[in-house]
């Protein structure tokens, strides 16, 4: 399957990095290398999260760091809604 990003979890995928990267910028590139492989490991396992209160959104943890991946499953794509802070409120459309 092809992983599409949406362009507010590009947004979002930013902001984590700029952040941690003000704090120590090898941490910055570890925490997006463990995102972009969970994700990665999504087109081959496009059902490994759990599914979430809206239908057809799941998520999936990223193990070690407190994020969370939202994501859609549609025909041949695997759509990223959202990497957001576990400790963050979830949006509507979580």
């Amino acid at each position: 399957m092809k992983i599409v990003f949406t362009k507010p979890a590009l947004v979002e995928l930013e902001a984590i990095f700029s952040y941690i990267s003000e704090r120590n910028p090898t941490a910055a590139i570890a925490v997006v290398e463990r995102i972009e492989r969970t994700v990665s490991q999504l087109a081959h396992f496009p059902l490994a999260g759990h599914p979430k209160y809206k239908p057809g959104v799941r998520m999936i943890p990223l193990r070690r760091y407190p994020y969370l991946i939202f994501y859609k499953v549609e025909a041949t794509e695997v759509h990223i809604l959202s990497v957001r802070h576990g400790a963050r409120r979830p949006l509507e459309d979580e």
